[in-house]
């Protein structure tokens, strides 16, 4: 019996310890609704500073490849931004309710805005590939066009998550029905925006395709 009561208190001791050395998963009290409002703004200056950066860009024949590839470090640095924030969103999901506030909510109204500038900046940066091709090396031409259909590729998922981002929050939302008009109205123009950036973005990708096959010819 002493033997018996002697294991009990050895395993108890082992399970104690375990559980000390390896916590399980934290709760929902981790997530901080105010934290991610200040993440959302961060997103904001981060993505206004990339549309700045956009804005500065003029390709000519002899560096459009060089350009395209420092801006495309840029925008992979954004993704990478956005996708964390994502992902913190996306793990509070079902754990957790909070109430959304208008600080909240305008950021991701200005994201959504963001996108949609980006998207046509990038159109318009496609179309003046088209024109300076004819005087532009092979060489060049191949490796900006590939930057182009990356930059294209990494803008379309950016509104994707960014859109997504806001559906998790407003299912996350505890006070709906005292936010309702304003709610409804992000929506709206999260929608826009991102048909906005849907439709450049495939543009953009037929103009690249387009030259890529008059490269092949």
């Amino acid at each position: 019996m002493k033997r018996t009561a002697s294991i009990r208190l050895l395993l108890i001791f082992c399970i104690v310890v375990t559980a000390m050395a390896f916590p399980g998963p934290a709760n929902s009290a981790t997530f901080d609704p105010v934290k991610l409002t200040t993440d959302l703004n961060a997103l904001v200056t981060q993505g206004n500073t990339l549309v700045s950066q956009m804005s500065q860009i003029t390709l000519t024949s002899l560096n459009m490849s060089t350009a395209l590839a420092t801006y495309e470090t840029s925008v992979v640095s954004y993704l990478n931004a956005v996708g964390t924030v994502f992902k913190t969103v996306s793990g509070a999901v079902g754990t957790t309710t909070f109430s959304v506030t208008s600080d909240m909510l305008n950021p991701l109204q200005n994201l959504a805005t963001i996108q949609a500038t980006l998207g046509s900046g990038l159109l318009d940066l496609s179309r003046v590939i088209g024109t300076l091709s004819s005087i532009t090396t092979l060489t060049t031409l191949q490796s900006s066009l590939a930057a182009m259909l990356r930059l294209s590729d990494d803008i379309g998922v950016m509104a994707d998550r960014i859109l997504e981002m806001a559906d998790k929050i407003l299912i996350m939302a505890d006070n709906i029905g005292l936010m309702a008009d304003r709610i409804i109205a992000t929506q709206v123009i999260q929608s826009d925006n991102l048909k906005v950036v849907t439709d450049a973005v495939l543009q953009t990708q037929l103009n690249t395709i387009l030259l890529i096959a008059l490269l092949s010819a």
